[in-house]
């Protein structure tokens, strides 16, 4: 994965767009670099949305208050949207269903507390809503992708540039393509192989990424074989 500033992303696609490279991008008036700003940041954020990138995925934990509204930092502020499936009660050893939908949840109300096993979860006006109501002092941890696709030169957050100097957490490669192509796109020109040619950049990006589960045909996905049980007799 290539790294590069806000800076050196818009000088490499200046020089191959022919547009004269820029010394600075944020602080810059000439409208062509204006435009190529613009379409960093289009890019930036349409590729974040792309995959769960490894780069942006981020682990968070709370402990539980004994209220159905969870008040201890359950979403943090760079948050953006859940990798699914990945909530879990690391207390009671049981994964949270959710993010519920209205109709879900209302149904989750209308249910007898007692008779629920699992931990059902809703995010509604910014709130973090679980049901049953847990007990105070439960674990609760999940992974989230960050909305911060963009970082300062010491390393902190940001959902957009604001400096030359702010580095792109992803592919500085993809990101380049994309500028060009948007930037024919927008010109009136053909852009068609280039967009081609970014596509396939990014699909080949996203399966590479972090790498993948293996996948066992024949055999059910057990989340169990985790802790090296036998799926056939034990021995005497």
């Amino acid at each position: 994965m290539t790294t590069k500033n806000l800076l050196q992303i818009v000088q490499d696609a200046a020089d191959l767009l022919g547009v004269a490279r820029p010394s600075s991008v944020i602080n810059s008036t000439d409208q062509q670099i204006r435009q190529l700003l613009g379409f960093t940041l289009k890019e930036g954020q349409e590729l974040s949305e792309a995959t769960e990138w490894e780069e942006l995925t981020v682990e968070h934990t709370f402990v539980t208050v004994g209220a159905q509204t969870q008040t201890n930092t359950p979403i943090p502020s760079d948050f953006d949207r859940f990798v699914p499936e990945s909530l879990w009660n690391r207390t009671a050893k049981r994964q949270l269903i959710g993010p519920r939908s209205s109709r879900e949840w209302q149904l989750d109300q209308a249910q007898s507390a007692a008779s629920t096993v699992y931990q059902s979860f809703r995010v509604r006006g910014g709130a973090f809503l679980m049901y049953p109501v847990p007990t105070a002092g439960e674990t609760i941890a999940y992974e989230y992708v960050t909305k911060n696709w963009a970082e300062s030169s010491s390393g902190n957050g940001k959902e957009r540039f604001t400096s030359d100097d702010d580095v792109f957490r992803l592919d500085a490669e993809l990101m380049i393509q994309g500028v060009i192509w948007r930037w024919k796109h927008a010109k009136g020109l053909d852009y068609g192989e280039d967009f081609v040619t970014y596509e396939r950049a990014v699909a080949m990006a996203i399966a590479a990424d972090g790498g993948a589960e293996d996948l066992d045909i024949g055999r059910p996905n057990r989340l169990d074989r985790i802790y090296n049980i036998p799926e056939g007799g034990f021995p005497s």
